[in-house]
């Protein structure tokens, strides 16, 4: 048991510290933040809120 579970905990680190390396060769850049123009709050803050209302919305009558 303690044995699987060293060998699980090694994997996760290894596949987090794989994960968190960018490539060598490519330019990250900065992250900046999100512009607020007004196609960027259509496009990032109302399409998902009325995405989720919708799926809730429907999910509520397909109970019923």
């Amino acid at each position: 048991m303690i044995k699987k579970s060293s060998i699980f905990t090694f994997l996760l680190f290894v596949s987090a510290m794989a994960m968190a390396q960018a490539p060598s060769g490519i330019p990250t850049g900065k992250g900046e933040p999100l512009e607020l123009t007004l196609t960027n709050i259509i496009v990032f803050i109302v399409l998902p809120v009325i995405i989720v209302i919708l799926y809730i919305y429907w999910r509520r009558n397909k109970r019923k």
